[in-house]
């Protein structure tokens, strides 16, 4: 089969298989949806999205924590509401100063 090929083409071959290597390195990197770029940015994503899921979590525990605390605890219960929403107990006066402008 290489017999049919003039001296000038033979001396071509390993150029285009040269060529065709590469076409196909460059595919296999830049190729939309499954090359070597997609799957690195997908997994920087995976990385973002575990490290948010781990703050959401540790988030999810501190307010259970809270709520535990809240429905068990009068004393955290009452902290909470004078200084959140301003509560008062029965016959109990709130003063405000205000501080002196100079």
């Amino acid at each position: 089969m290489l017999n049919k090929f003039s001296k000038r083409e033979k001396k071509q071959l390993p150029y285009i298989g040269i060529f065709f290597v590469i076409l196909l390195i460059l595919w296999i990197v830049f190729a939309p949806n499954r090359g070597i770029v997609a799957l690195y940015k997908s997994h920087k994503e995976i990385e973002r999205l575990q490290a948010e899921n781990t703050k959401l979590e540790q988030e999810k525990m501190a307010l259970q924590e809270e709520i535990n605390r809240l429905q068990n605890d009068p004393t955290f219960l009452e902290e909470k509401a004078r200084k959140e929403y301003g509560m008062l107990k029965d016959n109990e006066v709130l003063y405000i100063f205000k501080k002196k402008e100079e």
